[in-house]
């Protein structure tokens, strides 16, 4: 790995985003291909699989993501495992980032750690396994139609030797034509590229590597709003994809595009299963803030490439697969799901079809966008997923959200403001519950920040208050902080974490410690409904207990009624608000889980209250 820029370390360990942009200087001593690997809290298995799982295969994956610009977008990334590969690159325009695919898929590591001798043997002899009718050369050849590679090459040290002299001669005319005005010297350029890629995806592909390559889009507002940028991604995807097609040990265009008559000899003949289809040798990613929504001129560009088939294939008279590029929003819930199941089965995660629609719901709240539950990031579900499995075999959902609390503000909980995601990822993170003290320091934020959003937070489903000593504290549950029938756990314990019950009227609260798990307000979930009583003043009327809980929650209709009213009642005259006459309509069914509360803790009523 290339150095690191001076600050990336410290006492804060750098965001995963913030490493992989610290590229350094490959000018300087760094390097312009280097190994996918993190800081040294991540492991490069997971960094690998961060980036692998939300491919589809024979897809081009579409993520939205706020990825970090690379200090210099000429450095790629390159990871791999005993059956899989791994590129990251930025996009740089059509022709710098085909040399950069290039670059990183023949370069001196690929070939060093992943195109190695006793994957291919000397003269190739292992491709395929070893399993294959004709001679290894040939069917690289003539099948998989690998450019550079005549009778010269049939050994692999002269192979290499040759294309690593071809890759050098090509990338060193990228920058000579990036902005070229000599569309001839370009369109020669791009021919060889698009050879030399396709013959390094073929070669990954024979030897039985899933290649996958991610392009990242740090600024999509530019391809949205400039039509030439957009034009160029769509062109550079319409003309790239398909030549990593593959049918068996045969190029799928040369098969259905290609319509020089010397390429179309030099194939090895073949024959098509009915309804047969081709796969791609290389999965993409795109990955950008709004990569989405260009979906639907991908898909045109993408349709309008695939049906310009050969004139033989169009007319019926060959026979040939057929080719299907799905473009896919790797955002939705479907998606979200398959990274799930995928992630359950790759580490044995034991968890029950209702668990992980749970967890697919829940990550759609996480990692979202702030105006919507229906997509998310999955880079982080596969982070949060990981963390967790690092920690349990079988994670609960809270503790897959809680190992999400522990990436960055800007990552976790989009939909809250920083100071309440702050709050909220602290109190996830926390072993024992925390009062506004422990809150400020840990999270790291103003005494009037929390007095603003404490109350947004307390609303969370995950969110409990609780009083210990006498104190309230707050602390996150397992499951959603509804009323429940069963007894606390915490009672007869010493220093028993108490929930705080309290019922708003249109004059005074009441709080009591009960023997049941209650909200803290009727509208618990309208944090900004719920008024901060005094820690000290217990008073009460019997207005207060004419208003009972309900210990299985109360209709909604019933929580609009109580707790729609302004919240400033001390600006009313006391006449008027005697005269309120809007209160819910109580049922005798309604006040008899109450009465035998009030019955039961009748001695923690404050004085004056009746029963």
């Amino acid at each position: 790995m290339s150095p690191r820029p001076e600050g990336s370390t410290g006492d804060t360990p750098p965001s995963l985003e913030e490493w992989l942009a610290a590229t350094g200087d490959p000018d300087a001593d760094g390097e312009f291909i280097q190994w996918l690997r993190g800081p040294d809290t991540v492991d490069e298995t997971h960094l690998h699989q961060r980036f692998r799982t939300p491919a589809q295969d024979d897809s081009v994956t579409l993520v939205d993501d706020t990825p970090t610009p690379f200090d210099d977008g000429r450095v790629g990334y390159l990871s791999h495992t005993s059956g899989e590969a791994q590129v990251v690159l930025q996009w740089g325009g059509p022709l710098a980032t085909l040399g950069r695919l290039a670059a990183v898929l023949l370069s001196d590591k690929a070939l060093s750690k992943i195109l190695t001798p006793s994957r291919f043997g000397r003269t190739f002899e292992a491709i395929h396994r070893g399993d294959l009718e004709q001679d290894a050369p040939r069917v690289l050849c003539r099948g998989h139609q690998v450019g550079w590679y005549s009778e010269d090459e049939h050994t692999y040290a002269a192979w290499r030797e040759r294309i690593t002299t071809v890759r050098d001669i090509l990338l060193a005319k990228i920058g000579e034509h990036t902005s070229s005005t000599n569309s001839a010297a370009r369109s020669e350029l791009f021919e060889a590229l698009h050879g030399l890629v396709a013959s390094a995806t073929h070669l990954y592909h024979a030897i039985g590597v899933d290649l996958t390559t991610t392009m990242r889009f740090p600024d999509t507002e530019a391809l949205a709003r400039n039509s030439t940028q957009r034009r160029q991604l769509c062109t550079f995807l319409a003309k790239t994809v398909p030549k990593q097609s593959v049918y068996g040990v045969h190029s799928g265009y040369r098969m259905l595009f290609e319509e020089r008559p010397p390429k179309l000899r030099r194939r090895l003949p073949y024959d098509v299963e009915p309804d047969a289809t081709m796969d791609l040798t290389m999965s993409w990613v795109l990955a950008g803030p709004t990569i989405t929504d260009l979906r639907d001129a991908i898909e045109e560009a993408l349709t309008t490439e695939l049906t310009a088939v050969r004139e033989a294939i169009a007319e019926g008279t060959e026979t040939a697969p057929t080719l299907s590029i799905p473009v896919v929003d790797g955002t939705t819930y479907p998606a979200i799901r398959r990274v799930i199941d995928e992630i359950a089965m790759t580490h044995d995660a034991q968890w029950t079809p209702r668990e992980r629609q749970r967890l697919v719901r829940r990550c759609l709240r996480s990692f979202g966008p702030a105006d919507t539950t229906r997509r998310a990031c999955p880079y982080d579900v596969v982070v949060s997923l990981l963390r967790a499995l690092n920690e349990s075999h079988a994670p609960t959902v809270a503790a897959v959200e809680r190992a999400a609390a522990t990436l960055s503000v800007a990552r976790f909980r989009p939909d809250l403001v920083p100071t309440a995601t702050a709050l909220y990822a602290t109190l996830l993170r926390a072993d024992e519950p925390l009062g506004r003290s422990a809150l400020l320091e840990r999270a790291d934020i103003a005494a009037s920040s929390y007095d603003r959003r404490i109350g947004t937070v307390q609303a969370l489903d995950r969110v409990q208050a609780v009083q210990i000593d006498g104190h309230r504290r707050w602390v996150t549950t397992d499951e959603p902080s509804h009323p429940s029938p069963q007894p606390s756990p915490y009672l007869d314990q010493p220093h028993s974490w108490l929930p705080l019950l309290t019922h708003r009227s249109r004059t005074h609260s009441v709080r009591l410690a009960p023997t049941l798990w209650i909200p803290l307000g009727v509208d618990w979930r309208h944090p900004h409904r719920i008024h901060m009583w005094d820690q000290h003043a217990l008073t009460g009327t019997a207005v207060d207990t004419a208003l009972p809980v309900n210990q299985w929650g109360p209709r909604r209709e019933d929580c609009t009624a109580i707790t729609d009213a302004p919240t400033h009642h001390s600006h009313r005259p006391a006449a008027a608000l005697e005269t309120i006459t809007d209160e819910p309509r109580m049922t005798p069914q309604y006040y008899a889980p109450t009465a035998s509360l009030l019955d039961h803790r009748r001695l923690l009523l404050p004085r004056g209250v009746s029963r």
